[in-house]
């Protein structure tokens, strides 16, 4: 049988300037978000002290940073992003290698990000039917993370031959697609129940119904990360593709988005407060700061942010001014104030009195 050989067009693509960005974006989205908590927390406001789901947040986040630098070390310049057949014998064994540890900072990543969540609902909700389920759940999630870690560890025998072609050949290993099938699926599951485990707590609360569709908005924005999960369910036949290191890059950067959008939603519920007073008064500043440039740009400074300076051109020394108070039934309106001819400060007081008979 006779091998086609690729066109030189063919050859020449490449998705690694996509993958380098969406590969990089999350970093500082995930360090910026999570040192916000930890500033948010350590006010004195906030009593100044960090609990146990802001130490897991942290390990997080550490850890989605390292699966992204994973990510950018071992992935486009070792092959990802480009055709299979682009990509020599060793720059495809360095790819592998580097997608094994990749793999193993995602699970601790999204597992950590789980756990940090059901952390924060024990702390905030006093129930005790709650916390025993929060508790169940924090042990089934650690398993998981643990079941997860096995596989990798003992899923080839040797373990080489995760990323080493030649040994995978005479290695023993499981089915990788139906591995990362179920990560996937089990994965998925477990987000769906924890992003939804609050809502009949927060429905059955004393308060107004506006409030309470505001608190299962801002604790069930994480499902928006079930959709990141299931894009990747999609995409996970590409393990089994022949063209891997072309086929699997939209794989790679939704495991590299999975856990940033699990941190995003589990730091939002701390940091939206902070960050709409931050906003606001930002926007205040701004609107401000117009304000008085188109007012005052023609006028020179005065210290007095209530009056008005108005330049006198004339040659005399000083200058009567008006001050005209109206009241009801008087009969004397003018009083009569001198100021020297460096100019005349006006100052505008209305007062309404209504009386009734």
């Amino acid at each position: 049988m006779v091998t086609a050989t690729p066109s030189p067009e063919y050859l020449a693509e490449s998705r690694t300037k996509v993958l380098n960005a969406f590969y990089s974006i999350p970093i500082p989205l995930e360090i910026l978000t999570t040192a916000f908590r930890l500033w948010v927390k350590a006010r004195p406001s906030s009593q100044g002290r960090l609990a146990y789901d802001d130490y897991l947040m942290i390990w997080a986040t550490m850890a989605a940073v390292a699966e992204c630098i994973a990510g950018l070390v071992y992935g486009a310049p070792n092959g990802l992003g480009r055709h299979i057949e682009a990509v020599s014998k060793e720059e495809l064994r360095r790819f592998l290698m580097g997608d094994y540890i990749f793999s193993h900072f995602y699970d601790v990543a999204i597992a950590s990000t789980k756990l940090s969540i059901l952390a924060l609902y024990y702390r905030i909700f006093a129930a005790d039917n709650f916390r025993i389920l929060v508790i169940a759940t924090a042990v089934f999630v650690s398993m998981w993370l643990v079941a997860m870690e096995i596989v990798l560890g003992l899923g080839c025998q040797p373990v080489q031959g995760w990323w080493d072609p030649v040994v995978a050949k005479t290695a023993t290993c499981v089915n990788k697609v139906a591995f990362t099938y179920s990560t996937n699926i089990t994965n998925l599951i477990m987000d769906l129940w924890i992003f939804t485990m609050p809502m009949p707590i927060i429905l059955g609360l004393q308060a107004s119904r506006d409030k309470k569709i505001g608190l299962c908005f801002l604790f069930s924005v994480g499902l928006g990360t079930c959709a990141i999960s299931a894009a990747r369910l999609s995409v996970v036949v590409s393990v089994g593709s022949k063209d891997i290191t072309w086929r699997e890059v939209p794989l790679g950067i939704l495991s590299a988005w999975e856990p940033c959008g699990g941190i995003l939603c589990a730091n939002l519920p701390l940091i939206y407060r902070a960050m709409v007073r931050g906003i606001k008064q930002i926007s205040s500043t701004v609107r401000t700061s117009r304000s008085r440039t188109r007012d005052f740009s023609a006028r020179p400074h005065s210290p007095y942010p209530d009056w008005t300076r108005i330049n006198n051109s004339g040659g005399s020394n000083n200058y009567a001014v008006s001050k005209i108070t109206v009241t009801r039934g008087s009969a004397d309106p003018t009083e009569m104030d001198m100021i020297g001819n460096t100019g005349i400060k006006v100052e505008r007081d209305f007062i309404q009195e209504i009386h009734r008979e």
